[in-house]
């Protein structure tokens, strides 16, 4: 019952950030639920939880989707996601850790200098790809997806539904790929019904929050959910 409490917990706290941020919701999860049980785990179940969470989120928020950006993002996404599967199978939790570190410390470094992206098909695409590998491996696809929005300068609302309709249309593919390579146990099952049910009380309190910022408050808390996620990150690594 305690591990249940604990998970509750942090996908509670995971379900604000997302909500409020439009990102940041395996970031938390992932590295915390795996300091407390199996890492294959937490990350199956932290993706079947974060696909219900953003898909209600795109559909509040459709009108405000730039689909164009999210479709050239997701279609690449695809075309990864097989690798990230061979590499959630085959390496060892320390390794898939130790990415993690590296891909949320880049991104953080990315956003935080105001890195510039010049919307091209190829440089989007590529990000796509990338996302897609760091999906089915380790259920971190945000931090490429959250630098390349934010350096397309989008607004505030704009870059929470076109991250939201990004992580659901790659996440359902995702999912299948999860249950097409038998990687959802009754453990996966079991954890993110509780994170359902952390999210109802997570992205309320979310969503009171993100109507009471403006674009500069909404700029500071990308960039301290980013810099959390990555310290959270690197502890991760270094204790596993």
């Amino acid at each position: 019952m305690d591990g249940y409490l604990l998970a509750f917990a942090v996908l509670g706290l995971a379900a604000f950030a997302q909500t409020v941020a439009g990102f940041g919701f395996a970031l938390i999860a992932v590295p915390l639920l795996s300091a407390v049980g199996p890492a294959r785990t937490a990350v199956v179940a932290v993706t079947l939880v974060s696909l219900a969470l953003t898909a209600v989120t795109t559909a509040a928020e459709r009108r405000q989707v730039s689909w164009p950006v999210t479709l050239r993002l997701c279609v690449p996404a695809v075309l990864g996601m097989p690798l990230g599967l061979v590499a959630l199978a085959r390496l060892p939790d320390a390794l898939l850790g130790a990415v993690i570190a590296v891909v949320v410390c880049g991104s953080s470094l990315a956003v935080w200098r105001g890195w510039r992206l010049r919307p091209t098909a190829g440089r989007i695409g590529a990000i796509g790809f990338l996302s897609g590998v760091l999906l089915t491996s380790t259920g971190t696809n945000g931090p490429p997806l959250v630098a390349c929005l934010q350096a397309l300068r989008l607004d505030p609302r704009g870059f929470r539904a076109t991250s939201a309709a990004a992580l659901t249309l790659s996440g359902a593919v995702g999912v299948a790929g999860f249950l097409a390579a038998g990687q959802i146990s009754a453990g996966a099952w079991a954890l993110s019904g509780t994170g359902l049910a952390a999210c109802a009380v997570g992205g309320l309190l979310g969503n009171l929050v993100f109507r009471r910022i403006d674009a500069a408050g909404f700029r500071r808390i990308v960039l301290s959910a980013l810099l959390v996620s990555a310290l959270v990150a690197v502890a991760g690594a270094a204790l596993g």
